[in-house]
């Protein structure tokens, strides 16, 4: 594709100006000459470079040139998260340059790109330095001729504000003709939306207000909502900057979005990052190995944010304070540490004044939050006693800087630095030696209220972390005042409140609610919080390695039988194996310590840490999307000796290597496991299948506690089956619950399966559906059945590929087995020749069969007089399925007979898409008004009219009907009829269509 290409007739696509009438007529666009274009695109990408090399070079944002360009593919429309086998597929990577290339068609349409990640990360870094790279044409060539950058929060406390104020913002300091030249092809535009705030109102709130109209003034959030729902300039793109905590709303809003998130500083970059910010390599490399020491700290730094706060005030202290670092185990800990060092480093000024200008920014930080503001002008600094003079100094500058617009324009060197002097002034509010209080009026349960259920809000966190009890006497060094008394117990006892409620509850997002945890660090606390929930549920499409070691902490002293549910297909900062032992320093290698502390790779290392506290009680684990690698199998097996309440484990849809099995096997069994369930549904990939089963026998032979196996949809075939069965056999094995659904089974499977129910004495349930088993694997299952020692309740045999000749011996297990109460054989070939000789073992007086479901079987109204007379006799039978089969009026009709005799106890019948009409209403009708069993109905599907349904309620209306739940289509009733069924509702209230 040419890029460089003219464009034909240089017809503008936008057909509006935003400038005045006046300036219109006298410059219209059609008066741009392609050169006087090409110049002002050229003067605005000459104006981006020179702006960024300089945000470049400043304070606290050099780091971004350390964060890796590449980013997660989290989302991208149209891409699958499954490949043919269910397995998932492997992470997907791009480049930052490439997101908004071309797609495989070469279309370069409107796109929508969101860059998300967690505070520090270095969300703005990246679009700074895609910026200037695109104002130095090395991305994206051609693509766009306009970069519009807009800073969220830096708008946030507007009143009202219009797309034509914000364009022109960007453009003010270039002179020129602007507005018409830049939106003469809008498809050419991308908008940069920085910062995109946490929603205060939800979508549907909000959909009328939205408006086209780039003129026109809206509120800022309604605004921005206009550009993402493409209401304004749909033809452009736009790149979205958005922390996790805004991207449930912000889903929403989106259109076929590509979703991608920062990855944290892997080892080796990290390494360079403080090789970078030392004058020695030597004294680099302390600082970078000690960070192992402290396990909690070592995740911490993998945010560019932590590095470059370590890195800051380590370039002048010695081993002190490296060994303070020790102590950090939480965010707070690691602001507080910085805001401390600062302080101690005065030179020039007074510790008094010092402390005295951090009092004033926790003020102006809390006012600024308050009302959505981040830039702060001079007068703005002396209400909160912070002096002209004091913007100039040293100390200052650790905190705050210049505004890229404005002389006299300050702002916080990071957000987060704004959140936590606010969570220091909550903190510090009620010392009655406190100024300026006066100017926030929000107590902290109203800045809590602010984010909806705030456990989100990084302020609420630090807040938790202030009260960690340890941190009392930093912050009064630092701050020169005592945390408030009280606050500590009123903001415990507060949250337990919210978890109790259980609308507060619903609208929770736990890994937020630990977070606040984890910085409170209160495990006495932490568990009774977390026995408040019953189960835990983590299903976002990405986590970081401090999430995980958040709910880590929080888990493992809980005493309730928590059920807990973690997506793991994106858990960030956690290396790859194989790179993590070339950053060992060489010195340490023979370090018995340091190969404790050194940092996990296993990204279940934390969880299976916390599973293996004695005082764990988590019952119940599903992992999802989990590649279970040979780091993860060992932990898990580490697990399974030590802990003695995990009695289920459930993979779903994972990667299971060899490796990982073969570790997670040996751990099943020892003699500690408790396990009972071990579901492992599609999870193995085809050229591992067999090795799996034989790793799974070895545990049916050693582990006897395990009752539940479930390895659906996994490629098994017929030799996968043959080594699992060497296990079933064995006398050790006591399986209660076996399913082999979709397993590439066929009958010789059945040979081996039959063989082990002559011998199990404790299968239950048995699941091969969807297998292609055939008459003949069912005549083998059928033998094993009748002569097993088992007791069979539950067999499922649904789309086996089976037909009429498998029903004789099926007929035979019914009349032979007492156990045998469900069987289904739905969208098999039964006939209503088969279903004659099920009918004949249904009328025998063993038969004890109580479920029977027989959904697209082919079935006719020929079959119902067979299917009459086992009613006639059988009393065992609860629950028929009879749906999908072409039964019609007459065969209804004959079936009504059954229903209607005393021995019929059938309590649910399913009867949908059955070619029923109104004619057979009246014998349904006789039905209802005397069977006293039947509790459900269902006739959907089929050709009721208004006389069929009226017939239907007036014997639904009679004292004896008993039916509660009653399905039929309603789109063709009339209004007499439906009048009919509202005065039947008030008859019967409980009953429902």
């Amino acid at each position: 594709m040419n890029n460089q290409k003219k464009r034909k007739d240089m017809e503008p696509a936008c057909t509006w100006s935003l400038l005045s009438s006046e300036k219109t007529t006298s410059s219209s666009l059609a008066s741009f000459s392609w050169r006087e274009l090409t110049d002002y695109r050229e003067i605005f990408r000459k104006h981006l470079k020179e702006k960024y090399l300089k945000i470049g070079i400043d304070k606290c944002y050099h780091h971004g040139k350390h964060v890796e360009s590449q980013l997660l593919l989290v989302k991208e429309h149209g891409i699958s998260e499954e490949t043919p086998c269910g397995i998932p597929q492997q992470e997907h990577f791009i480049e930052m340059e490439h997101v908004f290339d071309p797609d495989e068609e070469g279309s370069s349409s409107s796109r929508t790109v969101v860059l998300q990640g967690c505070a520090g990360i270095g969300k703005t870094a990246v679009v700074h330095k895609f910026m200037f790279d695109w104002a130095a044409g090395m991305v994206t060539p051609g693509r766009f001729d306009y970069l519009i950058y807009i800073n969220c929060r830096e708008i946030s406390h507007i009143a009202n504000i219009s797309a034509a104020d914000l364009i022109a913002n960007t453009f003010q300091d270039i002179n020129g003709p602007i507005l018409d030249i830049i939106l003469t092809y809008p498809e050419k535009l991308l908008f940069i939306l920085d910062g995109f705030p946490e929603l205060q109102y939800s979508v549907a709130d909000q959909e009328e207000d939205l408006n086209a109209n780039p003129q026109e003034k809206k509120p800022v959030e309604t605004l921005l909502c206009s550009f993402v729902r493409k209401k304004l300039f749909p033809e452009s793109s736009l790149l979205i900057t958005a922390r996790p905590t805004a991207m449930k709303k912000l889903h929403s809003l989106l259109k076929q979005p590509i979703q991608v998130e920062i990855l944290w500083f892997t080892e080796a970059e990290k390494r360079a990052y403080f090789l970078s910010q030392f004058s020695g390599a030597n004294v680099a490399m302390r600082v970078f190995y000690s960070l192992r020491e402290n396990e909690a700290l070592n995740i911490m730094s993998s945010l560019p944010i932590v590095s470059w706060m370590i890195c800051s005030v380590l370039q002048s202290q010695g081993d002190g304070d490296r060994a303070l670092m020790r102590s950090l185990q939480t965010m707070t800990d690691v602001y507080l540490f910085y805001f401390s060092k600062c302080l101690k480093t005065l030179t020039g000024i007074s510790v008094w004044k010092g402390q005295s200008c951090l009092w004033g920014l926790c003020s102006l930080a809390a006012e600024g939050l308050q009302n959505k503001q981040v830039q702060f002008e001079v007068s703005d600094l002396r209400r909160h006693g912070i002096g002209v003079y004091d913007t100039n100094c040293i100390f200052l500058n650790h905190f705050l800087r210049k505004a890229e617009r404005g002389v006299h324009v300050y702002t916080f060197l990071h957000f987060s630095f704004q959140e936590f002097l606010t969570a220091v002034f909550y903190a510090l509010k009620n010392d009655n030696s406190w100024m300026f209080f006066d100017q926030v009026g929000k107590t902290w349960q109203e800045i809590f209220q602010q984010y909806g259920k705030g456990f989100s809000s990084l302020t609420i966190q630090f807040l938790f972390g202030l009260l960690r009890k340890g941190n009392g006497k930093t912050v009064e060094a630092t701050f020169g005042r005592k945390i408030s008394p009280g606050l500590r117990e009123e903001l415990l006892k507060w949250t337990e409140r919210e978890i109790k409620d259980k609308s507060s509850r619903l609208q929770l997002e736990q890994i937020d609610l630990f977070h606040c945890l984890y910085e409170i660090q209160e495990e006495e606390y932490a568990k009774r919080i977390t026995d408040e929930l019953q189960s835990i549920i983590l299903l976002q499409p990405t986590y970081t390695k401090m999430d995980i070691l958040a709910m880590s902490y929080c888990v493992k002293s809980s005493h309730s039988n928590l059920s807990v549910s973690l997506k793991c297909q994106h858990l960030l900062g956690f290396d790859d194996e194989e790179r993590i032992s070339a950053f060992r320093p060489p010195a340490l290698i023979l370090n018995q310590s340091f190969q404790v502390h050194h940092l996990p790779v296993s990204r279940l290392h934390f969880l299976c840490q916390a599973l293996c506290n004695p005082y764990c009680k988590i019952k119940d684990l599903k992992l999802i999307f989990c590649h279970l690698t040979a780091s993860c199998g060992r932990d898990l097996s580490l697990v399974f000796e030590a802990n003695q309440y995990l009695t289920d484990l459930e993979f779903v849809k994972n990667t299971l290597e060899d490796s990982g099995m073969k570790l997670l096997c040996e751990g099943l069994k020892q003699p500690n496991c408790v396990l009972h369930t071990l579901r492992l549904g599609a999870s193995f990939l085809p050229e591992s299948s067999e090795a799996v089963c034989r790793y799974l026998a070895s545990v049916l032979i050693c582990n006897s506690n395990l009752t539940e196996l479930d390895l659906s949809e996994n490629p098994l075939g017929d030799t996968g089956v043959k080594f699992l069965c060497e296990g079933l056999r064995h006398s050790n094995c006591k399986m209660e619950k076996l399913d082999l659904s979709t397993c590439s089974l066929t009958d010789a499977s059945c040979v081996e399966l039959s063989s082990f129910l002559q011998v199990n004495q404790t299968l239950k349930e048995l699941f091969v559906f969807a297998n292609a088993l055939g008459d003949t694997g069912v005549q083998h299952l059928c033998e094993g059945l009748r002569s097993a020692k088992g007791i069979v309740e539950n067999l499922v045999l649904s789309e086996c590929s089976l037909s009429a000749t498998c029903c004789e011996p099926l007929a035979q297990v019914l009349s032979s087995t007492h156990s045998l109460t469900r069987l289904l054989l739905i969208n098999n070939k039964i006939e209503d020749s088969g279903l004659k000789l099920l009918c004949e073992g249904l009328k025998q007086p063993d038969c004890q069969l109580k479920d029977l479901a027989l959904w697209t079987c082919h079935l006719t109204g020929a079959c119902c007089q067979d299917l009459c007379n086992a009613l006639y006799t059988n009393e065992h039978l609860r629950d028929l399925d009879l749906s999908d089969n072409a039964l019609g009026d007459e065969g209804m009709q004959v079936l009504c007979e059954g229903l209607k005799h005393p021995c019929c106890k059938l309590q649910t019948l399913w009867l949908a898409e059955c070619h029923l009409t109104d004619v057979c209403c009246g014998a349904l009708a006789s039905v209802l008004n005397r069977n006293e069993n039947l509790t459900l109905l269902d006739l959907s599907g089929n050709d009721l009219r208004d006389l069929g349904v009226q017939m239907l309620c007036d014997a639904l209306i009679h004292p004896i009907c008993k039916l509660q739940t009653f399905y039929i289509d309603t789109d063709h009733l009339h209004e007499e009829t439906f009048r009919k069924m509202e005065a039947l509702k008030m008859s019967k209230p409980g009953i429902t269509w």
